[in-house]
């Protein structure tokens, strides 16, 4: 049997396996962007190279918060609201109805979740219609409280993956 750390650590190699950046959570603001007058703040800064193991061990074990831009390729569904179970199933039934088997909720609190979507083992109109679909739904039945990243308009640091610490299954939520 396998434990959980190293399914994780399996997980998290896998993710940032083709990123040839990370940031790193600081305790102040490290990083400044400004889109259309809008100045932006995070206290994610980036670093140039790959994520070695020692950084994944020390994401896992809480010692740090490691974070990667999304690929063109891939997807985050983030919610904020009080409806994430309704959010989470539409989303995972949606996903059941295009053969989608590779959703990953990153993150979860009682009034958010951020539920990754890679996209490589994908064919594009799959995809495509996914989205469309999910985008149509999730318009009509959570209108304000969603949103999918990554988006084009803003910096990388507004489109970045925050690492899971463990793997969460959704019937857990």
């Amino acid at each position: 049997m396998t434990s959980q750390s190293t399914n994780i650590e399996t997980l998290l190699r896998r993710l940032t396996r083709e990123s040839t950046c990370y940031y790193i959570e600081q305790q102040e603001i490290a990083t400044r962007s400004q889109i259309n007058g809008h100045i932006l703040y995070s206290r994610y800064k980036k670093f140039d190279g790959t994520i070695s193991v020692t950084l994944i061990k020390q994401h896992i074990s809480k010692e740090i918060n490691l974070a990667i831009p999304l690929n063109e390729n891939d997807y985050l569904f983030e919610y904020s609201g009080e409806h994430i179970l309704a959010f989470t199933t539409l989303l995972f039934h949606i996903a059941k109805e295009f053969s989608i088997k590779t959703l990953l909720i990153t993150n979860y609190s009682f009034s958010r979740i951020s539920i990754y979507l890679s996209t490589n083992e994908y064919n594009r109109n799959t995809i495509r219609d996914f989205i469309e679909k999910v985008s149509r739904v999730l318009k009509e039945k959570l209108p304000n409280e969603w949103q999918l990243l990554p988006k084009k308009n803003i910096p990388e640091i507004g489109n970045l993956l925050l690492l899971p610490r463990e793997i969460i299954p959704f019937n857990t939520i």
